[in-house]
C-alpha cells in the first residue's frame, strides 16, 4: 500500500474518532476529567506515518523532491515495497509546575527525488531514496501561566529546554542508482520551545513547538495532539507531526548540504500513572 494511500486511510480513521469521542464526551463522568486527575506520568505509543520531501546536494549531484506526478508514478512502479512508518515513543511527568519529556522517532520513511549532475550533461533523472533514523529529544521546561475555571478547564504555558539527537541514514534504492545517496549524518543540537496543554473535561488539545540549531545545523519540530480520557489510566490521541532537518557538512572533498521535511498524522494510546 502507497504511503498517500495510507496516509488518507489514516486521516479518515481520525476524523471518524474525533466525531465518536465527541459524542462519548457529553456524557463524561467528572472523576475522568484531565484536571481532576492526580496522576503525573504518562507513557505513550503513537505511530508516525510521514511524508519525505526535501532538497539536498552532494558532490556531483543536486537532489529536490516535491511530490510531482512524475516522482509519484516511478514510486509506484519502482519504489520498494513494505510498511514503512515512524514509531513515536513518548514518557512525560508533571509535577506541579515542573515538567519533563523524553520522546523519540525511529523508523524509515522514503520518497522519490529528481536528482540533476552538476557536472557532465546536467540531464535529469528519478531516484528513491529512503530515510532511515532514530531522532530522541530530551526537555525540561516550567509552568509560567496557568488559567482555569472550576474543575473542567485549564489552559497552561510550559516554555523548556533541552537537546536533540540526530541520526539518520540517506540512500538511493534503485538499481544502477544504488550508490548515488549513501550517507549517514549525525549530531546533537541544543532546542528552546513551548509546549501549551489545554484541558476541557475529558479532552485535551496539546500543541509543542521547538527549535533546534548549531553552527553546522538547525532543525524545527510541531507536534499537536488531541486526546480523549476513556478510563483512569488510558487515553487515546490523534495528531499530527511536522519536522525540518538542516544540515551543512564537509564530507572528505564533498559539501553536503540538506534540507529535508518530515510530515504527516499520528495517532496512539497512552498510559497515566
Amino acid at each position: 500500500m502507497r504511503v498517500d494511500c495510507k496516509i488518507k486511510i489514516l486521516t479518515t480513521i481520525l476524523l471518524f474518532a474525533i466525531n465518536v469521542c465527541f459524542i462519548h464526551a457529553q456524557k463524561a463522568g467528572e472523576e475522568k476529567y484531565y484536571t481532576n486527575s492526580s496522576r503525573h506520568w504518562t507513557v505513550e505509543m503513537p505511530v508516525w506515518v510521514p511524508k519525505f520531501r526535501g532538497q539536498f546536494a552532494y558532490g556531483d549531484f543536486d537532489f529536490s523532491s516535491s511530490g510531482n506526478k512524475e516522482e509519484r508514478e516511478f514510486e509506484r512502479l519502482e519504489g520498494r515495497g513494505g510498511l514503512e512508518f515512524y514509531f513515536v515513543g513518548r514518557v512525560m511527568a508533571q509535577y506541579d509546575k515542573l515538567w519533563g519529556q523524553i520522546d523519540a522517532f525511529s523508523g524509515k520513511v522514503g520518497s522519490t527525488f529528481t536528482y540533476i549532475p552538476l557536472v557532465g550533461n546536467n540531464q535529469k533523472d528519478l531516484v528513491y531514496i529512503s530515510a532511515t533514523g532514530t531522532i530522541p529529544r530530551l526537555a525540561a521546561g516550567y509552568s509560567v501561566y496557568t488559567k482555569s475555571s472550576e474543575n473542567s478547564f485549564k489552559i497552561e504555558l510550559i516554555p523548556y529546554l533541552g537537546l536533540r539527537h540526530v541520526n539518520i541514514l540517506l540512500q538511493s534504492d534503485i538499481f544502477d542508482s544504488v550508490n548515488v545517496v549513501d550517507l549517514h549524518p549525525i549530531w546533537y543540537e541544543p532546542v528552546a520551545g513551548i509546549y501549551t496543554p489545554l484541558n476541557y473535561k475529558r479532552f485535551r488539545m496539546e500543541l509543542q513547538v521547538d527549535l533546534g540549531w548549531t553552527k553546522t545545523s538547525s532543525s524545527w519540530v510541531i507536534n499537536n495532539r488531541f486526546r480523549y480520557r476513556i478510563s483512569y489510566v488510558i487515553d487515546v490521541q490523534l495528531g499530527w507531526t511536522f519536522m525540518r532537518l538542516n544540515y551543512k557538512e564537509d564530507i572528505g572533498n564533498e559539501a553536503l548540504d540538506f534540507k529535508i521535511r518530515l510530515i504527516g498524522p499520528t495517532a496512539g494510546v497512552g498510559f497515566r500513572f
